[in-house]
């Protein structure tokens, strides 16, 4: 039954909290202070969650979403809200967790929000009926696929592919087979990758094969792959010409899937912050890599050492064309960690590690005597636990900046420095 519930504030991923004795409550777009109408129900997770029918009174921050997928979109998350109320919960995500840990920086550096509308990856569910081919996103918590023709955050030119590219799924992919569709673009190159049966027999035919070299050259597409399974590696499929990107001094030719930050400017402010904290100088360490984002720019100021454990990253790197010295060693980071004495030969590393953060490896740097360490994180949580490791081992947390490239999400990065203190 639909009941009327209060928010009394708002949850790290973006949805409305309510708390009262019979548990608490979370509401997928309300806002803190809004009283509503739910529809209350427990989710797979054992979570109670309310299904938002109606704002009986509304925040002052309310606004109407800009989108007109956002209602059936699960893609964004927050843009029922002023820009002001959100910068505000953006920053209050990295200062709540790095509180819950007792730790404030010396200096909170000015955050970067950048604008949305240059996202440069994105990843479509597709699903083919009748011929016709759905390409979207479903909705959070939900598994009906909603087409979506227009995006406000990603690049146009990644939306007009995606258009193109419901043609060619058309032809290929089987019906009433979940797929999904990986573009990727970098300077007016786009790298595709079909996920999901294909074909007569789910695999790439002699047919199949033609379609997509076909769509390469009319839609002038660099490279598309195909894999059967999320968890599969990509077959190249058809290759016109090499996916490069530039990092600094470096060019690098991607892999399929290869990680890049989502937006072009996102990965210059990211690179901006920790090269300012950088010494112009010195002998460095680039841990968790991946193709070189902040390698490339590290080397025009000295030897880096670059790890990390994906085999067609570290592969990609040691082809790179541009400056050296540079060394690119595969290393699992989280089993295997750099050593204390290891550490100890660099005069600064950087660290970027996935959502799950670093903290094996946080635990071995917190020994060392680097005299600089940079760290970089989408997950303030995972970033907490680690910095707090650091300090208890004798760093000290100097600086953090906030940067935003993810709108109207949840997500959230940030850049921080650490030195070690003299005993």
């Amino acid at each position: 039954m639909p009941g009327d519930l209060l928010i009394h504030e708002l949850g790290p991923k973006g949805d409305g909290v309510h708390r009262s004795h019979g548990g608490t409550v979370y509401v997928d777009r309300a806002l803190p202070g809004e009283r509503i109408q739910a529809t209350v129900r427990r989710g797979d997770d054992g979570v109670l969650r309310g299904d938002l029918l109606k704002v009986i009174k509304a925040s002052p921050h309310r606004v109407k979403a800009p989108c007109p997928n956002y209602d059936v979109c699960g893609g964004c998350t927050l843009q029922h809200a002023k820009d002001e109320f959100y910068r505000h919960w953006k920053l209050d995500i990295v200062r709540d967790a790095l509180r819950g840990k007792g730790l404030k920086p010396r200096v909170w550096h000015d955050p970067v929000f950048l604008p949305a509308g240059d996202r440069r990856r994105a990843n479509f569910t597709a699903y083919k009926k009748n011929n016709i081919v759905i390409l979207g996103h479903t909705r959070r918590r939900a598994h009906q696929v909603t087409d979506i023709a227009s995006c406000l955050v990603a690049d146009p030119g990644v939306m007009d592919m995606r258009q193109r590219l419901t043609g060619l799924l058309a032809l290929i992919l089987q019906e009433g087979k979940p797929a999904a569709a990986f573009i990727q673009a970098v300077d007016g190159q786009f790298d595709i990758v079909v996920t999901g049966p294909v074909g007569k027999t789910g695999k790439p035919d002699r047919e199949t094969r033609a379609a997509i070299a076909q769509f390469a050259r009319d839609a002038n597409v660099s490279r598309v792959s195909w894999r059967a399974n999320l968890d599969d590696g990509a077959e190249i499929i058809v290759e016109s010409r090499p996916f490069t990107a530039r990092f600094g001094a470096l060019d690098v030719i991607l892999p399929p899937l290869a990680f890049l930050q989502p937006t072009q400017a996102g990965e210059d402010a990211l690179v901006a912050g920790v090269m300012e904290l950088l010494p112009r100088a010195g002998k460095f360490a680039d841990l968790f890599s991946g193709c070189g984002t902040f390698t490339g720019p590290m080397l025009e100021r000295g030897a880096v050492d670059a790890y990390e454990s994906v085999g067609s990253a570290v592969r990609a790197l040691d082809k790179a064309k541009g400056m050296r010295p540079l060394k690119a060693i595969r290393r699992d980071l989280f089993l295997n960690p750099l050593r204390r004495d290891e550490a100890n030969r660099y005069d600064a590393i950087v660290f970027d590690p996935p959502r799950a953060g670093a903290q094996a490896q946080a635990r071995t740097l917190a020994s060392a005597r680097t005299p600089l360490l940079v760290a970089v994180s989408c997950n303030p949580n995972t970033f907490a636990r680690d910095a707090r490791i650091l300090v208890d081992g004798g760093y000290r947390l100097d600086s953090v900046r906030v940067v935003d490239q993810f709108s109207w999400s949840h997500h959230v990065e940030l850049i921080a420095g650490f030195t070690k203190r003299a005993r």
